[in-house]
């Protein structure tokens, strides 16, 4: 039998009576003033011992962010450079899970405390708030997210925790230093950061009004997330077409659209940094779209393409300029050759990587079929 201590909070308005646990009156006072918000019902906690909090926050991971989409992140990484072909990011998505100590579940509406350690005020604060906002305008909408809109979950993730950092304290530690390790790093602490200046902006713009509509109706990007003026002027991405196949008929190859996700300004920004290419922000300011796209040949073999359109042809063109740089980086020992359809081309082994673009938009591709597929999405 499961080893589960159950109590409620019972400390929805001030001077209500007191409960004892882990999510003392206090703490959560601290998250209703500091947040704005106010708790409408009691705010339903768990304690659960070390392993079975492990399991939980493990399969809130999953149910969020499904298994097939992790496998198919792997092989948009391997295309990035991130990672090589023969590892996962699965072991490191299940440290970062696990390495909590307490944890809001918008699904089940509870907050889980692990027993021992016991989670710290900041920690607790931190999730007392992200459970306010699920009672005040709902968060389970986000648990179905990511499998549609990368970057929308990107973004409204950071919003969310950025409110809970404001509250709790929290800020992002310092970076790792592997290219995987800081870019889901960057990605995963947006909030701390990035999330924390937005509604730090919004509050000075427009008080409590303009952070509770920034909660229902979030940021459809990470740009109107980065930058607020965007988000208040409600500026949308702009539309990346992909091709479904790509074919060679003198070579009797052709390349077929398996998948793709959003790509937007802030996974920009975490992949330079990622590599250590300075000045990530401002050549990421001028992403006005984009999608990461997953092409396998006849043989099964893969070629990522990375699709970016840009605000003017300048800021393409300065993307285009800062590729060799991020390919060096990111694939150490590639040799570069005259491929007279792209821009650059490289090898390392059998990947192909080449660059190229049209205007403003720009595309690099990296696999079996780089140059090809780079080729025919600049056309």
């Amino acid at each position: 039998m499961r080893a589960l201590v159950a109590f409620v909070i019972c400390v929805v308005l001030a001077g209500q009576a007191g409960a004892a646990g882990a999510a003392s009156p206090t703490a959560l006072r601290q998250a209703e003033l500091l947040s704005g918000l106010k708790a409408h019902r009691p705010i339903r906690t768990i304690t659960e011992p070390a392993a079975r909090f492990n399991v939980d926050v493990v399969r809130a991971l999953d149910r969020g962010y499904p298994r097939a989409l992790q496998r198919l992140d792997d092989r948009l990484y391997v295309g990035l450079g991130l990672q090589p072909p023969d590892r996962s990011t699965r072991a490191k998505l299940l440290a970062a899970a696990t390495s909590v100590n307490a944890q809001y579940d918008p699904v089940a509406q509870v907050l889980r405390v692990r027993s021992k350690p016991a989670p710290k005020r900041a920690e607790l604060v931190h999730e007392l708030v992200r459970a306010l906002v699920d009672q005040n305008v709902g968060l389970r909408r986000l648990s179905t997210l990511r499998p549609r809109d990368r970057d929308a979950s990107l973004a409204a993730n950071a919003v969310v925790d950025g409110l809970a950092s404001l509250a709790s304290g929290r800020r992002a530690s310092a970076l790792p230093r592997e290219p995987l390790d800081r870019f889901l790093t960057l990605e995963g602490t947006a909030g701390l950061g990035p999330g924390r200046t937005f509604i730090a902006q919004l509050r000075s713009i427009g008080g409590s009004f303009a952070v509770s509509t920034a909660l229902r109706t979030f940021p459809k990007t990470t740009e109107q997330m980065l930058h607020v003026d965007k988000f208040l002027d409600r500026e949308g991405s702009r539309s990346v077409a992909l091709a479904q196949r790509v074919d060679d008929q003198a070579l009797h190859t052709s390349e077929t659209l398996t998948a793709s996700e959003t790509f937007g300004e802030l996974d920009v920004r975490a992949l330079l940094r990622a590599f250590g290419l300075p000045g990530a922000e401002r050549a990421a300011a001028g992403w006005a779209g984009g999608r990461l796209a997953l092409y396998v040949g006849a043989d099964g073999a893969a070629t990522v393409a990375l699709v970016l359109r840009w605000d003017t042809i300048d800021q393409a063109q300065a993307w285009r300029t800062l590729t060799p740089r991020y390919v060096l980086a990111a694939f150490p020992g590639v040799e570069e050759r005259v491929c007279p359809a792209v821009d650059h081309c490289w090898v390392s082994g059998a990947r192909e990587i080449a660059s190229t673009g049209t205007g403003a938009l720009t595309v690099v591709a990296s696999g079996s079929a780089g140059e090809l597929v780079a080729a025919a999405l600049a056309r």
